[in-house]
């Protein structure tokens, strides 16, 4: 099974995409990654069924690791990161990350993508209502250390289990229960997004390793073709996309984008 030319535009336009739309709306690669991968892609490279979901799921977390990567040292520079608070949710989310994508690799594919589909589902409704993003938290900036675990801790599950990031669970949670700013949330969620991508990808590498049913060019559940294709775009594009963002008003696109993943969760679930 050979890599055509139209899969390489394919990988290229999937991570122009995802990196754009993911700086320029705030959203996480992995809700509009796996969706393309598991209707687009990989059904044109003819993957077997067996393995598409976890090979979608192994796949995205691979490819926002540079993308994490790029996005945690602009903040860094930015100053919105407390990297203090990142060890506390990253020690709990790497084990997280690596349980979710154990417990992913023991369920068959037509469960993970209908679990799959009701995340798009929460992810698309949140989008859509959200018009300015959260409010601004009032207390001060000294979470308590234990609260801070268990948000690490469930984001890297949710992470490693669905194969996305986790920033649209952990930036929600470190505002309403942690009680930090939006703007250093934002900073310390993708710096999280990185480590927990990176735990995920390596359990999705392991548990997928000697399958039978994978294609070529493949390390246990990850494409490498895929994750070089189309993380190499999104880099660049996701700066871009953030850059834009600052100069327009997004909303309108957002709740477009927003109905788009609504659709594509009911067509995973139903």
């Amino acid at each position: 099974m050979e890599i055509s030319v139209i899969n390489v535009f394919q990988l290229v336009l999937i991570g122009t995409a995802v990196g754009f739309l993911g700086g320029f709306l705030g959203v996480g690669g992995g809700a509009l990654l796996i969706p393309l991968l598991n209707y687009w892609m990989f059904p044109s490279m003819r993957v077997s069924p067996e393995v598409i979901t976890h090979l979608c799921f192994g796949t995205s977390l691979a490819i926002i690791i540079p993308t994490a990567l790029s996005g945690s040292w602009a903040h860094t520079r930015a100053g919105n990161i407390d990297w203090h608070i990142v060890y506390l949710l990253v020690i709990p989310g790497i084990l997280g990350s690596f349980l979710g994508s154990t417990f992913s690799a023991y369920l068959k594919g037509p469960v993970l993508q209908t679990l799959f589909g009701f995340i798009l589902i929460f992810i698309s409704a949140q989008m859509f209502f959200q018009k300015k993003g959260l409010e601004e938290s009032e207390g001060q900036f000294l979470p308590r250390a234990f609260a801070t675990v268990i948000v690490g801790l469930l984001g890297g599950l949710f992470s490693g289990f669905f194969g996305v990031g986790g920033g649209v669970l952990v930036t929600p949670l470190m505002v309403r229960v942690l009680k930090i700013p939006i703007h250093k949330a934002i900073g310390i969620s993708i710096a999280f997004v990185f480590f927990a991508s990176l735990v995920g990808t390596i359990g999705y590498v392991i548990h997928g390793w000697g399958n039978p049913y994978l294609p070529p060019y493949t390390i246990g559940y990850v494409h490498i073709m895929s994750w070089v294709l189309a993380g190499v775009p999104s880099i660049f594009l996701s700066n871009w996309g953030v850059q834009l963002a600052r100069k327009t008003r997004p909303l309108r696109l957002r709740r477009v984008f927003a109905l788009m993943l609504m659709v594509m969760g009911i067509r995973m679930v139903v």
